[in-house]
C-alpha cells in the first residue's frame, strides 16, 4: 500500500511539472499553473558517453539508475531525472564551461522548479595532480580557478627566463604581484565552511582500489601522494575549456592556483565546467532563484594531469593515449563521485528539517588548505 501511495505521489508531481511546462510554452491555453516543485538538491554532471543508462557509463548513469523518473528539459542537453522522495534533480550540463553555464541558467530560470533553498553539488571526474592525490581519489573543492582568462603567447616567443606563456590580465608577466584587485574572472570561491562539512562527513568513506589503479600509480615514483590508495581529500581546482597535460603546465597551474587563491591553496584537480556553473548560480541569486552559499564541488581523479616519468611518454603522447584508450581511472572515479556524493545527498535530503533553513558548516572564509 505504501509503494502504491509513493508511486501516486510521484505521478502527481510529474503531471504537475508537465502542466507547468505546458503553461510556460503556451500560457494562453493553460489554466492556473501548478505550484513549482520544491527541490532540496541538484546533482550536476557533465560528461556522459551514450544513453542515460544501460551502456558504458559517464557521470550521469549511476545517478540516473536510482532516479528513474524523467522530466523533459528541452532547453538542456539531456532530460532531467527526479527523485520525488528526496526531492532531488539530476542535471547533465554537457561538456565545457559554456554549455555548463547555459544549462545551469536554463534550469535556474525554469518555472517548474523552486530552487531557492536547493543545494547544488557538482559530482564529476577530473584530472588529478600527482603531487596531491592518486587516481580514483575524491576532492572537495574550496576554490575554482579559471585557467583561460588572461594574456597568453606561445612559450617559444616568451621573454627569456619566463617559465610560462600565460600571465594575468592587467599585468605584464606571469604571477606578477601585486595581484589585480579584479579577481572575479579568475577566482570562483565556494563556501569553504560547507565544503569542510562535506569533507568531514565523507572523509572515512572507503574508495575502491583495483589492480589497474595499483599498477598505474606504481609508476609515479617520486610522487608519494600519487602512489597512495584512493582517498577523500580537500583541495582546489583549475578549470577551463582546454584538456591540457604535462609536467610544465602542471607546474604552471600549481603557481596559478596560489597566485589567485593564496599561498595555502593547492591545485588538486583540473576540470572544465565549474566556473560556468558557479557564475550562473551567482547571477540567479540576484533574483532569489538560487543560493551561491549552497554550492558543493566534488571532483574525482580519472587520469593524472601529467605523465609518469617512468612511462617514457611525452606529454602529447600521454594525452593522446588517455583520449584514445579511455581514461585510466574512469570507472573508479565515477564510482567515487557517486559513493562520496551520495552520502552528502542522503544526509541533506534525509534531514531536510535540519538543513532547509540552516546551511551546515561555517560561513565562507575558512582556509582552503586541508589534508
Amino acid at each position: 500500500m505504501e509503494k502504491v501511495s509513493q508511486r501516486n505521489i510521484v505521478r502527481r508531481q510529474l503531471l504537475a511539472a508537465a502542466a507547468l511546462s505546458f503553461a510556460w510554452i503556451a500560457p494562453a491555453q493553460a489554466a492556473e499553473p501548478a505550484a513549482p516543485l520544491p527541490i532540496r538538491m541538484v546533482i550536476v554532471t557533465a560528461f556522459e558517453i551514450g544513453a542515460d543508462t544501460g551502456d558504458k557509463a559517464g557521470e550521469f548513469q549511476a545517478w540516473a539508475t536510482v532516479m528513474p523518473d524523467k522530466i523533459a528539459f528541452p532547453m538542456g542537453f539531456r532530460d532531467l531525472r527526479y527523485d520525488a522522495k528526496k526531492q532531488a534533480l539530476l542535471l547533465s550540463t554537457g561538456v565545457g564551461t559554456n554549455r555548463a553555464a547555459a544549462s545551469t541558467m536554463a534550469l535556474g530560470l525554469d518555472p517548474r522548479f523552486d530552487l531557492s533553498k536547493a543545494y547544488w553539488m557538482i559530482a564529476a571526474i577530473a584530472g588529478v595532480n600527482p603531487n596531491e592525490a592518486s587516481l580514483g581519489s575524491a576532492a572537495w573543492i574550496g576554490d575554482v580557478i579559471d585557467s583561460d582568462y588572461g594574456y597568453a603567447v606561445d612559450v617559444r616567443e616568451a621573454p627569456k627566463g619566463w617559465t610560462a606563456g600565460q600571465w594575468p590580465r592587467d599585468r605584464t608577466q606571469p604571477y606578477e604581484m601585486p595581484r589585480s584587485p579584479e579577481t572575479s574572472y579568475n577566482l570562483f570561491p565556494v563556501n569553504k565552511g560547507l565544503r569542510d562539512w562535506a569533507y568531514t562527513l565523507t572523509a572515512n568513506v572507503k574508495l575502491a582500489d583495483t589492480p589497474d589503479l595499483q599498477k598505474m600509480r606504481a609508476t609515479y615514483t617520486g610522487f608519494p601522494k600519487a602512489m597512495e590508495p584512493p582517498k577523500v581529500i580537500k583541495g582546489d581546482e583549475i578549470t577551463g575549456q582546454t584538456f591540457w597535460h604535462g609536467a610544465l603546465l602542471n607546474a604552471h597551474f600549481e603557481k596559478w592556483t596560489k597566485y589567485w587563491a593564496g599561498d595555502n591553496a593547492r591545485f588538486a584537480m583540473t576540470a572544465m565546467e565549474d566556473s560556468g556553473v558557479i557564475q550562473s548560480i551567482k547571477m540567479l541569486a540576484k533574483s532569489g532563484k538560487a543560493d551561491p552559499q549552497r554550492v558543493l564541488v566534488l571532483r574525482t581523479g580519472s587520469n593524472y594531469s601529467m605523465p609518469s616519468p617512468a612511462s617514457g611518454l611525452g606529454a602529447a603522447e600521454s594525452l593522446n593515449a588517455e583520449n584514445s584508450g579511455g581514461y585510466s581511472g574512469l570507472q573508479p572515479s565515477l564510482d567515487a563521485a557517486f559513493i562520496v556524493g551520495g552520502k552528502v545527498v542522503d544526509e541533506i535530503t534525509g534531514h531536510w528539517d535540519r538543513y532547509r533553513d540552516t546551511t551546515p558548516g561555517a560561513t565562507a572564509g575558512a582556509s582552503a588548505a586541508g589534508p
